[in-house]
């Protein structure tokens, strides 16, 4: 049976190789990001400010049936809690929870009416641990997707709808670049806690994405999957 997935944030990094993990498996990848790409997976880009109300609704009306949700974008706004504006504040709340709300609300119903359907939560390893300093509104937003993950599973995992959330470590992505730029002491330090002792690659993320979203993992619901190399056990 053919599936068409709808995974946001695919332009680079997690989101890029989700894409390409579940095109290899069989299913039609629809990518929504603001920035427009193109690959050779993903059979189709709906351009979306995911930050708008109005953009969300439209992704949802271009996308047409969906099966499985991928909530993969997010954006990360390094700033001293006493100095943080309320402006990236709301724009972090829009695009990393808010988004990822209002998507699975429109579309999971309709995937508990076919009786079959797949939500897939990109938190962080921020949620377990509230974060680097300077990301605490990042955090508290990944913190909440877990909520909303849980709440998804109980009101639809009755109707054949899981909901389960991946919580991601070190990953090499540019996200992570960005932030070795401006504190390069970080990655040794990092790199030094994690068990594995390395980050981990983005398609080491895909992979449990491609899983929860298979007939394989009916079973699970209202889960958190830590990736993280062992760098923090919960």
């Amino acid at each position: 049976m053919s599936r068409t997935a709808l995974v946001t944030g695919t332009a680079q990094g997690i989101g890029r190789a989700i894409a390409r993990e579940l095109a290899a498996g069989g299913v039609r990848v629809l990518g929504v990001d603001i920035t427009p790409h193109a690959s050779g997976w993903i059979d189709e880009v709906i351009v979306a400010d995911l930050s708008r109300v109005d953009e969300c609704r439209r992704v949802v009306t271009e996308a047409g049936q969906v099966d499985i949700l991928v909530n993969n974008a997010a954006i990360l706004v390094q700033e001293p809690l006493e100095t943080f504006g309320m402006g990236d504040y709301d724009r972090v709340m829009a695009v990393n929870l808010r988004a990822p709300f209002l998507l699975g609300r429109q579309l999971g119903p309709a995937m508990a009416e076919r009786g079959w359907g797949r939500i897939v939560n990109i938190s962080s390893i921020g949620a377990r641990t509230g974060g680097l300093a300077d990301s605490a509104v990042y955090s508290a937003a990944k913190a909440g997707l877990i909520s909303f993950t849980k709440n998804f599973a109980r009101n639809l995992g009755p109707q054949g709808v899981t909901s389960n959330a991946i919580a991601p470590g070190a990953i090499r992505t540019p996200m992570a670049a960005g932030i070795f730029e401006r504190e390069p002491h970080l990655e040794a330090l990092i790199t030094a806690d994690i068990p594995l002792g390395r980050f981990a690659q983005p398609a080491e993320v895909a992979t449990v994405v491609a899983f929860l979203a298979s007939d394989e993992a009916a079973y699970i619901n209202g889960a958190t999957i830590d990736v993280n190399g062992g760098w923090v056990t919960t």
